[in-house]
């Protein structure tokens, strides 16, 4: 898609339909109630109800396998300056008389959060430790017929240290449940090219965006209220401070610095429009978006392949119990859209509608996970049931029926009608030829 087309997007958002207006509203509301849905990716894991427990499985189904991708815990922003950037700003204005009593208190906040962080960019947090031990301990409780006796698990995580941590939390905790489990963590760069690839042969084509990006930031955006209130005399002060304060507000809630919060800083407008820049721009880079041409999912072919090939591995052979990945948000964006789960496959053209099927904040907060487990009846036909973030998920083809009635309350679906299903869209990837060499199933 070229530039022109691009932009016919942006004007395209200006005719909006009543559902466009209902989501955005909802979107709204959401954020005037809990501000934190605006933090997006940035956002802590949504613990859920600890009484939820497994589904109920349709009868004479029991689970025999877990396919699961992770996200990382809560982390710190990734730079230091991330953090020194926007306290320069603060500490020069205060020195030139030119901060608000509001802006003194707001780089005093900043001050403690800085002093945090120092030295710990990108790294895990303990929340984020903590996140990633609960959704363990819940795995293990819902499924302790898979994760029984001597199971073995296959754990692999990218090579990036808060994502090897993440891993460690996690196995540390099933440990703790089963002591006898049988786990096998590895992070090697053997494993990249499915876990965190990131094509730099350009197999698969990208668009650049950026100038659709600054001008749908140019048309939503106005910072001027935040900024008078933070400077007497806000001119020529870059709206980069603006941003950076968004991202560090919407960070450290997951951090030891929680106690600092800056949320009152900014109104619910002002929160909508950030968050709906930043979904957008998420979903131009890893939805299903005509954009891009509908391309970007397909950089997830190698995980999706690989996910395909060790179920099958599993169903065939059962050596492990469960394979545990742990990465990072991209990936992870992209993977359930390729999948087409909870419709994130959705191709939108309208800006304004992305957010009615695509919100970055459900998808992948910090500790954002996929588990699929798989399960099986006498006969050995097999089953599939998904959740995501812990959350029952769903496929857009037949749920698993038994004597033409549903046979559980939960969505399940047949193994081979998943497999066909994500294998019909594989066939339109131009990455597949390359990841059939790569897992050596050519």
């Amino acid at each position: 898609m070229n530039l022109k087309n691009c932009f016919s997007i942006i004007s395209a958002a200006l005719i909006l339909s009543s559902t466009a207006l209902t989501a955005q509203e909802s979107l709204r509301q959401r954020i005037a109630q809990d501000p934190s849905v605006a933090a997006g990716n940035g956002n802590v894991y949504p613990v859920p109800d600890p009484h939820q427990g497994a589904p109920k499985a349709p009868k004479g189904f029991k689970p025999f396998y877990i396919s699961h991708y992770s996200r990382h815990g809560s982390r710190w922003l990734i730079s230091r300056e991330d953090y020194s950037r926007p306290q320069e700003i603060l500490h020069r204005q205060y020195e030139k008389g030119n901060l608000t009593s509001l802006g003194e208190d707001v780089m005093h906040r900043l001050d403690i959060v800085c002093k945090a962080a120092e030295g710990r960019y990108e790294e895990l947090t303990v929340k984020g430790s903590e996140q990633q031990k609960g959704i363990a301990r819940r795995m293990y409780d819902n499924y302790c017929e898979v994760l029984g006796g001597n199971a073995k698990v296959r754990a692999r995580s990218t090579t990036v240290i808060r994502c090897i941590l993440s891993m460690t939390a996690f196995t540390n905790a099933l440990s703790g449940c089963n002591q006898a489990l049988d786990i096998q963590t590895d992070a090697s760069k053997h494993d990249m090219e499915y876990m965190n690839w990131y094509d730099p042969d350009h197999i698969v084509p990208d668009v650049n965006m950026s100038a659709v990006n600054d001008s749908l930031y140019r048309a939503n955006i106005d910072s001027r209220r935040f900024m008078s209130s933070i400077f007497r005399n806000p001119e020529g002060i870059s709206d980069s401070f603006y941003n950076a304060m968004y991202m560090i507000c919407g960070n450290v809630q997951g951090t030891t610095a929680s106690d600092v919060s800056f949320w009152d800083l900014f109104t619910t407008d002002e929160l909508y429009s950030l968050y709906y820049c930043s979904n957008a721009g998420w979903y131009f880079n890893h939805g299903n978006s005509p954009a891009k041409n509908n391309m970007r999912p397909f950089v997830q072919t190698n995980l999706l392949m690989t996910v395909i090939a060790q179920a099958d591995d599993a169903i065939r052979d059962g050596e492990y119990a469960a394979d545990l990945r742990f990465g990072h948000d991209g990936n992870l964006s992209s993977l359930v859209t390729l999948m087409n789960l909870n419709g994130l496959g959705a191709s939108v053209s309208e800006i304004d509608r992305i957010s009615e099927s695509w919100s970055i904040t459900d998808i992948i907060p910090m500790a954002a996970n996929l588990q699929m487990v798989f399960y099986r009846d006498k006969s050995g036909e097999v089953i599939v049931h998904f959740a995501l973030n812990e959350k029952e998920a769903t496929l857009p083809i037949d749920a698993f029926h038994t004597s033409g009635k549903k046979s559980a309350p939960a969505n399940f679906y047949l193994w081979s009608d998943v497999k066909s299903y994500w294998n019909s869209i594989l066939d339109k990837s131009p990455s597949k030829h390359y990841a059939d060499r790569l897992l050596g199933i050519e």
